[in-house]
């Protein structure tokens, strides 16, 4: 178990360090906060694609507006 959580940290680290744009609040237009993340098993033949064989499928990131409180999510780049 301990084996799968530094891989999945590692990963994460990288996947984050990638991530250049900060997400827009839909609603109001503020910058949102990174609030979480989390693993989603692919649905789909083409989601399976894209998906990170080592994490058996893709992050997705949750973001919070700290001005209307709104959430929102993307797949990690």
């Amino acid at each position: 178990m301990a084996g799968t959580i530094l891989l999945w940290t590692a990963k994460q680290e990288d996947k984050m360090a990638k991530q250049k744009s900060k997400m827009i609040c839909p609603k109001c237009g503020d910058e949102m906060n990174h609030h979480a993340d989390k693993l989603v098993y692919p649905a789909s033949a083409q989601e399976a694609e894209k998906m990170d064989l080592a994490l058996g499928g893709v992050i997705e990131e949750t973001h919070c507006c700290p001005g209307c409180g709104a959430v929102a999510s993307r797949k990690a780049e």
